[in-house]
């Protein structure tokens, strides 16, 4: 690697260090709704077969952040708060997966734009992370049912391998 891709790595870490935390926080919020949607299913939700709902999980049939959020809109009663926070976080995870760097590649080789877009990327994370939260609370709580899993403690557990 030569001194100027040496240098294009240093000043772009920053960018890319928050892109990929935007896209672990995008991909965390699709399988969420998939798990959500799993437990709905074993709990009897009418018309929500739990092994259909294991195919989506385990991505072996696929659907998008959008056709899952629509899939529990359909079976499920979703309160307007929630349903403005899915809305606002899928919109967000879309322009975080399909257009926010390419959009906006004028911005990435001058320091004070390429903070900018680091700002953007972060305002998408706040939204993306927000409609994952609106989740957690029904995800805890059949994970707990069902499974005995207590979020509390992986999430304990997940930052203690960190210390």
């Amino acid at each position: 690697m030569d001194d100027f891709e040496k240098r294009k790595q240093e000043l772009l870490r920053p960018l890319f260090v928050e892109a990929g935390a935007a896209l672990l926080d995008c991909q965390h919020f699709e399988y969420g709704l998939a798990l959500l949607l799993f437990h709905l299913s074993r709990f009897g939700t009418k018309n929500l077969e739990p092994t259909a709902m294991r195919r989506i999980m385990d991505n072996q049939d696929k659907k998008t952040a959008g056709q899952l959020i629509q899939i529990l809109k359909k079976h499920t009663s979703v309160s307007p708060g929630i349903a403005t926070a899915l809305a606002e976080g899928l919109e967000a995870r879309n322009t975080v997966i399909h257009r926010v760097l390419a959009d906006n590649i004028e911005m990435v080789p001058r320091a004070e734009t390429r903070t900018v877009l680091i700002k953007q990327i972060r305002q998408l994370r706040r939204k993306v992370r927000h409609a994952d939260e609106v989740l957690k609370p029904f995800i805890g709580a059949f994970s707990a049912a069902f499974d005995g899993i207590e979020l509390s403690k992986m999430e304990a557990e997940a930052r203690a391998l960190f210390s």
